[in-house]
């Protein structure tokens, strides 16, 4: 296994260039480091790119707000642009691992890692954010949504790394919020079942939902169809039946030592029918 620091961006962009078969980036390394010592990545090159400042950072423009893809949690959870435009999603990963965990995980690492569990994923997906990727001589800009593609299995190029995640400064404005990750416990859990909504209503009718779910498909992901039947509905309007006949269409929970796929489904349901009577 070969390990390589980069000097600075450019450098770091350069390297990428060149070929190899496996390469790892490492940052805060809650994950990579774990799989290192046992043995699960025990070749290729690791890349550690966790001193690079053009990495790190949450700035604010006009109408966005940038996160670098170094930038920890603790520095999302204790920041002052965050809190003022984005206090639904601040206030959401309150319960992201622990205090010690949270000044090393960065939102990066816990996108890339790819892991369906990933707390973030649910939230960037319902406030339709952006990443920004990057390679010597050419960025590009995708929705989150359109990142993955199945199981730890994503559309960046071997020579492009995760820049920035972008969301809009009215991401949340004029939403009902809702978040729920439930896990065996109330802390340092991992999520069995993951949902984040949003929800505007207008005459007492829905007019405008966003659902994500983690934890219950290959990767987290919104659930459009469910979205499609809910908008323009009083809650009065609403089939229960049909919206678990929908839901049974847009996740494919699994069984495992967590928890079996029949209880994942049933409290999704249960979830959305919460956040619905919200």
């Amino acid at each position: 296994m070969e390990f390589y620091k980069p000097e600075n961006l450019t450098d770091l962009l350069s390297r990428l260039q060149e070929s190899t078969e496996n390469r790892y980036f490492l940052a805060g390394g809650t994950d990579i480091n774990v799989q290192i010592k046992n043995d699960i990545i025990d070749k290729g090159e690791v890349i550690y790119i966790n001193h690079l400042k053009e990495l790190n950072g949450i700035s604010e423009s006009e109408f966005e707000i940038s996160i670098g893809a170094t930038t920890t949690f603790f520095e999302i959870l204790k920041s002052p642009i965050i809190k003022k435009y984005l206090p639904f999603f601040q206030n959401s990963l309150d319960y992201f691992a622990s205090p010690i965990l949270q000044t090393s995980a960065t939102i990066g690492g816990n996108i890339a890692n790819g892991s369906p569990t990933a707390d973030v994923m649910p939230l960037l997906l319902i406030l339709d954010a952006k990443l920004e990727l990057k390679s010597a001589g050419n960025s590009r800009s995708i929705s989150i949504s359109d990142f993955f593609k199945g199981y730890k299995l994503h559309v960046m190029k071997p020579e492009e790394i995760i820049y920035r995640i972008i969301i809009l400064k009215n991401a949340e404005e004029g939403y009902k919020t809702f978040y729920e990750k439930v896990g065996a416990r109330k802390t340092l859990t991992i999520a069995k079942v993951a949902l984040a909504g949003l929800k505007k209503e207008s005459f007492e009718k829905i007019s405008e939902i966003k659902l994500a779910v983690g934890s219950l498909n290959e990767y987290a992901r919104r659930l459009p169809k469910m979205e499609e039947y809910l908008q323009g509905k009083a809650i009065t309007e609403i089939d229960y039946n049909k919206v678990e006949e929908i839901l049974n269409q847009e996740i494919t929970p699994i069984s495992d030592l967590r928890s079996d796929k029949e209880y994942r489904y049933h409290v999704c349901a249960n979830l959305i029918r919460t956040f619905l009577n919200k």
